[in-house]
């Protein structure tokens, strides 16, 4: 069974509530330059009401995930001024996984190798 191309990041937040607003509005941001990107397939951030969040993203290959950090590193180094980061997965094939290593490697992600699925 042919596994899917799909790479995703899913960040973890503790998000101070002195910088909910701040930190929602590089969301937006996030999501605004996403929109422009090629093999960027979804995004969502989601909020917990005990200041956590969660970001999921979805893309077609480890390369469209460098693209992304690349194009919206500012926003990114911003974010990590107002949140503490509590947790990094990756998630996807093995090879594609293989290039992310280093790029996230400062933030000790867990790493998922993807065995079954599908891609609609």
């Amino acid at each position: 069974m042919p596994v899917p191309q799909i790479v995703t990041v899913i960040g973890y937040f503790l998000v101070p509530a002195a910088n909910a607003a701040a930190f929602r509005k590089n969301c937006a941001e996030m999501i605004d330059l996403r929109k422009k990107e090629t093999g960027h397939l979804a995004s969502a951030y989601s909020f917990g009401a005990d200041g956590t969040a969660v970001s999921r993203e979805d893309y077609d290959s480890a390369d469209a995930v460098i693209r992304h950090m690349e194009v919206g590193s500012q926003i990114f180094e911003s974010t990590q001024a107002l949140v503490e980061i509590t947790g990094v997965e990756l998630n996807g094939p093995e090879a594609e996984l293989e290039k992310l290593r280093d790029l996230f490697g400062g933030m000790s992600p867990r790493v998922y190798v993807t065995e079954f699925g599908f891609r609609g």
